[in-house]
């Protein structure tokens, strides 16, 4: 072989190595930026896929307006809202015939689920039929109540009294 024929294949084999060096760097760049597209394609996909859950919840939320509305008018929307259900209870009284009492009023909280409560009681005075449709009309009241002690005894034939303590949910947003 002459030398312009070894200094040909020298260069050839100088021109296949760095082509080679050339091609893996380009593989390895291809599948480094395949494995970052890879990551952004499933940041991508995780944001459409909140922002599908938030425009769901925005519907849904839209939807069940007055649904929510509805619930909220079964508890009291504060303590203060308290002077209202006391009205409304003490306008139901003479409608059944009854002399209604306020005794105590005040806010009570729930150990269990920390949830607040108005509790008020009442003495009440009627016939026996008027006690218990005041009782009947109490506990079918459209709130989230409970009626912790009921107290009924005969004061004669005609007169009957009952002690009540009931107790109201207070919506409370925050917990």
């Amino acid at each position: 072989m002459s030398k312009g024929t070894i200094r040909i294949i020298i260069f050839a084999l100088l021109l296949l190595v760095v082509a080679g060096g050339v091609f893996g760097l380009v593989v390895f760049q291809v599948i480094n930026q395949g494995e970052k597209l890879g990551i952004q394609i499933d940041v991508l996909e995780s944001e459409r896929t909140q922002e599908a859950s938030f425009y769901a919840l925005q519907k849904k939320s839209a939807e069940t307006i007055s649904e929510r509305e509805m619930l909220e008018s079964f508890f009291l929307e504060s303590e203060s809202s308290s002077i209202d259900f006391l009205n409304h209870i003490e306008t139901l009284a003479p409608e059944v015939g009854v002399v209604l009492k306020t005794e105590k009023l005040g806010v009570i909280m729930d150990t269990e689920d920390e949830s607040e409560w108005v509790e008020v009681s009442f003495s009440l005075e009627s016939s026996r039929s008027g006690v218990q449709d005041f009782v009947k009309i109490l506990e079918n009241l459209p709130y989230i109540l409970r009626i912790t002690s009921l107290d009924i005894s005969a004061q004669s034939l005609k007169s009957w009294q009952a002690k009540v303590t009931l107790q109201v949910r207070i919506l409370n947003h925050d917990k």
